[in-house]
């Protein structure tokens, strides 16, 4: 039989106070949904958390849909129902004395599964995202079909920033390794799988070599090129973003066949320009090379 919010009002597995609350085993993690790993980091963060509630600290309303089976599936507050587990196996007073039951507040989410990927991605207010998880629902994102563009709005950044992210998420093993030790800025990383694709992980390697010999630990985009270097690409990236806004021009990624692919299906990057419907020929490396090339082009 389906779950529904009446259903489980009938059975007593929730029931309204001040707002709805619903009995704590019947809050469910969907395995896969979360986008956190479990490291050192999150851990204490969760040990911190149940201390808090242990102490008598309030709780903010976990983010919840039907499970169909029965319960509810955590949308928003993996944290917090880790935290409340571990509060209520040292004894903490969650517990309704009348009934002996740990009745947690929650509010039911609306949406589809990318709404509830992106809900993730731009809820975690209280612990930020590692750079390489809001990779991965960048991805989860992209593999429901959501364009860059679609994306950036609904995370509320720029599109420049979610494909430079998406490359971080596409790049192989040894640069994300890297990353996840601290040995390179995830920026830095990203932009460098952009440019070197398979090579990037031997090229950051080298940049660390030379970064640890300069008495550095970590590589950055100012440890490569220098604060200057830096500030000259920034100021060029501003000029790029001058000219997608004017123009109207959104920067697509994928599989394009035009007439000046040089193999079917080619990746790789271009643009599109909303005013006037038209696409740019060709793809190119990175958004980058494909924005130099526009503004070449329409000088």
């Amino acid at each position: 039989m389906t779950n529904s919010n009446r259903k489980m009002f009938e059975s007593g597995e929730a029931k309204r106070a001040d707002a709805v609350q619903v009995r704590y085993e019947s809050i469910h993690i969907e395995p896969g949904f979360n986008l956190r790993e479990q490291d050192d980091a999150l851990e204490e963060s969760i040990e911190s958390l149940a201390r808090h509630i242990i102490a008598g600290g309030r709780i903010p309303a976990l983010e919840v849909r039907i499970r169909p089976e029965g319960g509810v599936w955590v949308v928003d507050g993996h944290r917090r129902h880790a935290a409340i587990g571990r509060a209520l196996e040292r004894g903490a007073a969650l517990r309704n004395p009348k009934d002996g039951e740990a009745w947690i507040h929650i509010v039911y989410f609306e949406g589809n599964d990318a709404d509830r990927t992106a809900r993730i991605i731009t809820s975690a207010a209280n612990k930020q995202l590692k750079a390489l998880e809001i990779a991965e629902g960048y991805k989860r994102l992209r593999a429901f079909g959501w364009t860059v563009g679609q994306i950036a709005e609904k995370v509320g950044k720029t599109a420049e920033h979610v494909l430079q992210v998406l490359a971080l998420g596409d790049a192989n093993s040894d640069v994300r390794k890297m990353v996840n030790a601290g040995a390179v800025s995830a920026t830095h990383a990203a932009k460098t799988a952009r440019k070197h694709g398979e090579q990037a992980g031997a090229v950051l390697g080298q940049q660390l070599e030379s970064a640890v010999a300069q008495g550095k630990t970590r590589v950055t985009a100012s440890t490569v090129a220098g604060p200057q270097a830096r500030a000259t690409e920034l100021r060029k990236d501003s000029q790029r973003l001058d000219f997608l806004i004017k123009r109207c021009a959104i920067v697509r990624s994928g599989g394009k066949t035009d007439l000046l692919s040089e193999t079917p299906g080619e990746r790789g990057y271009w643009l599109e320009f909303q005013a006037d419907e038209l696409s740019q020929a060709g793809v190119f490396a990175t958004a980058r090379d494909a924005i130099d090339a526009a503004i070449s082009a329409n000088k």
